[in-house]
């Protein structure tokens, strides 16, 4: 993938994006919302309802919102949105009564709503050839970024206190976020006079599908698998608590999911690359098999924490769905011309189910006081979607080219 024609331009713009929104912001908020939880008294459950408001909001306004950044002004509606996004991190500093924090979770739902829909079709875009590794690796970055700003965090919270800390993630990410969003990022290579890389002088198939005839209960069965396996990412929250119940403590828990993280950074990698090596149905069965696996060391590994911690890294891999598999999947099926609105639907009820299956795990435990019926449950959900991507890849749909 060398060479002067590669748009480094973009790869950065996406990964400096894709690393301050997921990095910077989501995968830290946790350490900011414990130094709040502390300090003002609040109950873990007051502010978990940030998060449901976050996704349902979300979900209700990416259909609309990528729809905008594709028909009007790209960079100013990613600027726009970015700001809403970042400024509504960097607002929590003022902030002491539960309804504030609602609020905020209304602006930064609908400013992060696009926000990871649009990279995956920008890049895309700019890629003929080796899409699925470009991808992998640009998405990869939030995992780098969560790793090396959540000790920056909580260094902050301990020297300046969580108020001032809050300032911080909002002007970092901001910088990451809106700037190369408004100075760097380009939806298409046509809008710079270029081609897509590694494109040759005969157009690639893909690029003459206008339409492709695909039946309606197409996308629902792709919702089937890549929703399911992808809400499963929610169990990551509750490693701590799962490796408590099997009386192994707290620290046993933080290093199962920093195992987890190390699937998230390493599986998108790596799926980026099979898609490209094998395509992306032989890649989705590989994928959805490994994270089916990590349940099953879950459930026969509970005296052996290697076991465990090996569970958690196939785990980690089920990140990788939402972003890397679900865009690639779907331009498979539905051609270039057309699976951008199929992309922006599926992440939105992507976000509902996501956001009901991780309220739902904690009370199975609850109420079953223990986590194999949630254990057994994911591994269903994997062979499932084994038997979908299997499924799918015989099926042939008509194209209509130009």
């Amino acid at each position: 993938m060398k060479g002067k024609n590669f748009p480094w331009k973009i790869v950065i713009a996406c990964m400096l994006i894709q690393g301050g929104a997921m990095g910077v912001v989501a995968n830290t908020m946790g350490i900011l919302f414990s130094a709040i939880i502390r300090d003002l008294g609040f109950r873990a459950g007051d502010l978990s309802l940030y998060y449901l408001i976050r996704s349902i909001v979300s979900a209700l306004t990416v259909t609309t919102t990528t729809r905008w950044f594709f028909k009007k002004n790209p960079k100013v509606v990613l600027g726009i949105l970015g700001s809403m996004y970042t400024l509504s991190v960097a607002a929590i500093a003022m902030f002491s009564h539960h309804w504030q924090w609602y609020i905020s979770a209304v602006i930064n739902g609908i400013g992060m709503s696009c926000m990871m829909v649009i990279l995956t079709i920008i890049l895309n875009n700019w890629f003929a050839s080796n899409n699925g590794t470009v991808i992998g690796v640009t998405l990869s970055s939030s995992g780098v970024m969560g790793a090396l700003f959540s000790p920056v965090l909580s260094r902050c919270i301990t020297a300046f206190g969580w108020r001032l800390s809050a300032v911080i993630v909002g002007i970092v990410s901001f910088c990451m976020i809106v700037l190369p969003a408004v100075f760097m990022l380009t939806p298409t290579p046509e809008e710079e006079g270029k081609v897509p890389f590694g494109e040759t002088g005969e157009k690639k198939v893909i690029e003459k599908q206008v339409i492709k005839n695909v039946p309606g209960y197409i996308f629902f069965v792709c919702l089937l698998a890549i929703g399911g396996t992808g809400s499963l990412a929610q169990f990551n929250q509750q490693l701590p608590t799962f490796a408590q119940s099997l009386g192994y403590t707290l620290a046993v828990g933080a290093a199962l999911t920093s195992c987890s993280m190390i699937g998230n950074l390493s599986g998108k990698v790596i799926l980026g690359v099979l898609i490209d090596k094998l395509g992306v149905y032989r890649a989705a069965i590989l994928l959805s098999s490994l994270i089916g696996l990590s349940f099953v060391l879950f459930f026969v590994g509970s005296a052996n924490p290697y076991l465990l911690y090996a569970a958690g890294v196939c785990y980690g891999t089920c990140y990788s769905v939402g972003g890397v598999l679900m865009s690639i999947l779907l331009l498979n099926i539905y051609g270039a011309k057309t699976y951008r609105d199929q992309v922006s639907r599926m992440s939105a009820l992507n976000a509902f189910i996501a956001a009901f299956i991780g309220s739902a795990f904690p009370y199975i435990y609850d109420l079953s006081g223990s986590w194999n019926p949630v254990l057994i449950i994911g591994f269903l959900i994997c062979a499932t979607a084994v038997v979908i991507y299997i499924w799918l890849s015989r099926q042939k749909f008509e194209t209509v080219t130009e």
